[in-house]
């Protein structure tokens, strides 16, 4: 089944990827970077290879997880549907603010953001490691009791909405900017802008950033991409260029509890930048 939805996935997100191109052309927008457009799709190819291997395995973890700690026994009906829908979308959230806010889980998504084009081609930007994070989140669903084939459903939801809101061709949704992720509310996300750093974490509901107080409506112009900018399109040094800051980091640091510190809060990491090496 998996290899199935792959070898559809695959040409489907291609052809909106060449669709935006397309029409980015005909409205003499300048949003692709034939650099980026490479680096990008690089790291998603082999994301979607290794999907194979984590997405199989988290269904097994799922299913082992639910049937030994489920704490409920929870039917399958629309209403238990709509509940997932709402649980898995507010575990979206913080698993991708704790992303942003924890180094070691920065490390992760980091690749992610450091595009400074902005379309469908830096939606494919995941890395494996991200993939893991993501799974290992989502395990309190089985042990609450959700069934795994129900959340296995809404991560291919929640990754096929995502895709499509990466994307400068789609302006303003009227009332829906009130209610849904939308591609204005994920430029923000993307942009290094300062009013805009740590904003607009939701998935697919925006509803989340209001109550959590991480909203940002997009006025200025977003510039995309890290504050500072990583100027290389090596797959390893994408990959592991801030692990190795965090290592040069907790070296710097004195004592466990200081070292505990640069992992854990993002903060003390900052500073240092690509400075020492």
């Amino acid at each position: 089944m998996k290899l199935d939805f792959i070898a559809f996935a695959i040409p489907f997100f291609v052809s909106f990827m060449l669709l935006e191109y397309y029409m980015s052309k005909r409205k003499n927008k300048t949003i692709h970077q034939f650099n980026e457009i490479v680096a990008n799709i690089n790291v998603g190819i082999v994301e979607r290879i290794s999907d194979l291997l984590t997405t199989g395995s988290f269904f097994f973890i799922f299913s082992w997880l639910n049937q030994n700690y489920a704490i409920f026994d929870v039917p399958n009906n629309w209403i238990t549907w709509v509940l997932l829908f709402v649980a898995t979308d507010l575990l979206w959230y913080w698993y991708h603010r704790f992303g942003h806010q924890i180094n070691l889980l920065w490390a992760a998504h980091i690749v992610h953001h450091q595009s400074d084009d902005f379309n469908y081609t830096t939606a494919a930007r995941i890395t494996v490691f991200q993939a893991i994070t993501r799974g290992l989140f989502w395990s309190i669903l089985p042990i609450i009791g959700f069934k795994p084939e129900m959340i296995t459903v809404f991560l291919l939801v929640h990754g096929t909405y995502s895709f499509f809101t990466h994307t400068q061709l789609v302006g303003k949704l009227g009332w829906l900017e009130y209610i849904i992720v939308t591609p204005s509310h994920h430029r923000v996300h993307h942009s290094s802008n300062p009013e805009y750093l740590d904003k607009n974490y939701g998935d697919m509901l925006i509803i989340w950033d209001k109550i959590f107080g991480t909203f940002a409506q997009e006025k200025a112009e977003p510039k995309y991409g890290l504050t500072k900018s990583l100027d290389s399109h090596s797959f390893l040094w994408q990959h592991f260029h801030y692990v190795l800051e965090l290592f040069v980091a907790c070296r710097l640091a004195k004592g466990i509890r200081q070292k505990l510190k640069v992992v854990l809060a993002v903060q003390t990491i900052l500073t240092l930048e690509l400075e020492h090496f």
